[in-house]
């Protein structure tokens, strides 16, 4: 199962077919597809951003009326139109977390529920590289560079092709235009200012997830299956908005 498989899973458990679905940051609408084929209201928004754009993928029957380019940080749909809004892996490419929150409250019904899945700075291994540690450099950080170029060197990462230093030169700027990794308390204290209700489910998604091939990790105490999967994958968390 992957995170699109999750997220509309999730969808579905909390409201079946009777609830209206908004995917910010939806890509190429994976989740928006599914959703829509079981019989959901679901739509998307994106800015289709310079480093990760897929636009050109979303399909042309959900293009323009389903899944909306986003202009700035405005969500293209009316107030309180949605029961449900889901992120996927979207909000450490956001660079105003607290405005792109508010767009989210905004359009949620009162009552309705944010469904986060997002790295914080926390992380051991950075996902779109797989180099241990290195969103944890300061931004322009030269030493970074030569770090993750000899750690390409020996195999560790994501470099397919390209020489390692010319890689790491690569990855390093795109990670200082496109990402921005947060603390826990950071983020904890964005949401906590507009919803007001938070409850993580780390387990739920690494059982989801993962399935057979870790049940010993089912076996650990709870705190301690959050803190892996956070430290190796994501946080997973649902928000409420507060009910009229």
């Amino acid at each position: 199962m992957n995170n699109y498989d999750y997220c509309a899973g999730w969808v579905l458990a909390q409201h079946g077919h009777g609830g209206r679905v908004l995917d910010y940051g939806c890509g190429a609408g994976e989740t928006v597809k599914l959703l829509r084929g079981a019989g959901c209201d679901a739509y998307g928004c994106d800015v289709f951003f310079e480093g990760n754009d897929y636009s050109e993928k979303v399909p042309a029957e959900l293009a323009g009326k389903f899944i909306r380019r986003m202009e700035g940080d405005t969500i293209p749909f009316d107030d309180e139109g949605f029961d449900i809004v889901v992120n996927n892996m979207v909000m450490e490419h956001v660079p105003d977390l607290e405005r792109v929150l508010d767009e989210i409250r905004r359009v949620l019904k009162p009552g309705g529920l944010v469904l986060s899945l997002f790295p914080d700075r926390a992380l051991w291994i950075e996902g779109h590289c797989r180099i241990p540690f290195l969103h944890r450099f300061p931004r322009g950080s030269r030493l970074r560079i030569y770090y993750a170029a000899c750690l390409s060197s020996l195999g560790i990462g994501a470099r397919r092709d390209e020489k390692p230093l010319a890689w790491s030169r690569r990855i390093c700027l795109w990670l200082d235009q496109w990402t921005y990794y947060r603390t826990r308390k950071e983020i904890a204290q964005a949401y906590g200012k507009r919803f007001n209700e938070i409850w993580h489910i780390e387990e739920h998604w690494l059982q989801a997830r993962k399935g057979a091939r870790m049940a010993l990790a089912y076996r650990l105490p709870l705190a301690v299956q959050r803190y892996l999967v956070r430290r190796l994958g994501a946080m997973a968390f649902v928000a409420r908005k507060a009910a009229l």
